[in-house]
């Protein structure tokens, strides 16, 4: 796994401090008030944890729990009230999948999210857009399971204050933080069945940037069927009439400028078979043929997907030739 350029990656794992954004860590700690055992504490326990992740993923021991994450989740117990929630207290808390977009979006309707919270906002200044405490490749590699844990105490935390939290999504994706630990450890927190109301508030968002459309459920099982229903519809329509003339190309481009958007958010993020998935799925080349024909009627360069298919070509090539495929 090839290390940040310029970066002594294994030397800074056996000597944390010698971060070189560890002073950033330290006095956004120190504003936030915390002690200062803690921010060593917490920043050893972090950058060990991430190369213990990044060791398991390698091996594909993706269900092995980090022992150092174990201890950072008990180091952020006792202090959950303080870290783990937001500095204003009352505001509706909510939780988002879909790209770092979903979260902008939800914190400018006013909620609060993980990144609205003290300790959450320090980590989120750190890893996003650029990545400043991961530094052993440039890809998100083992961060996912960071933010797994903080988020896991989130969830516990507010399920013991809150009767709801809202659920903001775009995306339906198993592997994502909200199916793989925010909803287990809520429903865990609530003492509820998968069968069961979770008390959970569902908002699916349709074309955040095209249709501009919010659907508000109160159970999950109902917003899964709409926003799948939705997709499945839309891509039955989009095959169907793709080249017919007289309809409305530039409107219907617009749906595909919002998958591209949700794509580059989390470009980084996707797993090797979810690009497998994507570009062997026939819709890849109903996409290309639209785009032509909507070329050919009104021309713009804003978004091409064959050029965006290119880039994913060149990923996997990278990909399995990392692999030996």
């Amino acid at each position: 796994m090839p290390t940040s350029t310029g970066v002594n990656w294994a030397e800074i794992v056996r000597f944390p401090t010698t971060h070189p954004h560890y002073k950033e860590y330290e006095q956004r700690c120190i504003d936030a008030r915390l002690q200062r055992s803690f921010i060593q504490d917490s920043w050893e326990l972090i950058i060990r944890g991430l190369q213990r992740r990044a060791e398991f993923m390698e091996a594909g021991a993706w269900n092995l729990r980090v022992p150092e994450f174990v201890a950072l989740d008990k180091l952020l117990s006792p202090r959950a009230k303080t870290l783990m929630m937001p500095s204003v207290s009352g505001t509706p808390l909510a939780l988002w999948s879909g790209g770092i977009q979903v979260s902008q979006y939800v914190r400018g309707k006013g909620y609060d999210t993980l990144e609205s919270t003290v300790y959450g906002g320090i980590l989120d200044k750190m890893t996003n857009p650029g990545f400043k405490i991961w530094l052993g490749s440039e890809d998100w590699g083992p961060q996912g399971a960071l933010w797994d844990t903080i988020s896991a105490r989130y969830v516990e935390f507010a399920a013991s204050c809150r009767d709801t939290m809202h659920v903001f999504m775009r995306t339906h994706d198993l592997e994502s933080t909200f199916y793989g630990e925010e909803l287990v450890n809520w429903r865990k927190a609530k003492r509820k069945k998968e069968t069961e109301p979770d008390g959970l508030t569902y908002h699916v968002l349709v074309g955040m940037d095209s249709f501009n459309v919010e659907k508000v459920f109160v159970r999950e099982k109902e917003a899964k069927a709409f926003l799948l229903t939705f997709l499945g519809q839309l891509q039955s329509r989009f095959e169907r009439n793709m080249l017919e003339q007289g309809v409305n190309h530039r409107y219907r481009s617009e749906v595909w400028r919002d998958n591209e958007r949700a794509y580059r958010d989390t470009l980084r993020k996707k797993t090797y078979e979810s690009y497998r998935e994507y570009m062997e799925h026939p819709l890849r080349q109903t996409v290309e043929a639209f785009h032509e024909a909507e070329q050919a009627l009104c021309p713009d360069k804003d978004f091409n997907p064959r050029k965006f298919s290119s880039v994913m070509d060149e990923l996997l090539r990278t990909t399995r030739a990392k692999r030996g495929e």
